[in-house]
């Protein structure tokens, strides 16, 4: 996602901004005048991401492994930890939407949102994303070991 400017809003205009953004996507009346809009809006990497996002989601409620999710969707484990622990935090407008596309597509109803369990899924995912960091810190400490005893 990309970082905004160092210099913030005010918070009373940004959440007039971002209400104008809601209701402009309300306001549209075709899948093909939203994608308009959502093409002149985002980068393409913002709108990928943001596709990711939901796709992640979407298998998380199917109760699919991260295994799984990281070879269909092309994510890391972090990826999928956050948007975890997200989606089982809050993630009100992922299970509507995830709801409303299954709906759509006249697909059997989906299993219960809440099934397994559910703290062992965001156990998992936060040992992962942590995995993932500690290799990082273990690569970055050996690569300046390996530079200092070369000097």
């Amino acid at each position: 996602m990309s970082k905004s400017r160092k210099k913030k809003n005010p918070v009373d205009k940004t959440a007039l901004y971002l209400d104008e953004l809601y209701n402009a996507f309300t306001l549209m009346e075709t899948k093909e005048e939203i994608k308009e809009l959502f093409l002149d809006i985002a980068t393409h990497t913002e709108r990928v991401n943001i596709a990711k996002r939901l796709q992640i989601a979407k298998l998380l409620v199917e109760d699919a492994e991260y295994s799984l999710i990281k070879k269909e969707v092309g994510v890391s484990n972090e990826t999928i930890a956050k948007v975890s622990i997200w989606l089982y935090s809050f993630g009100e407008g992922y299970k509507k939407a995830i709801q409303r596309l299954a709906g759509s597509k006249k697909q059997k109803k989906l299993p219960k949102l809440w099934r397994g369990n559910n703290e062992a899924k965001l156990a998992a995912g936060l040992a992962a994303s942590g995995a993932s960091y500690l290799y990082k810190k273990a690569k970055q400490a050996r690569k300046r070991r390996s530079v200092n005893s070369s000097s």
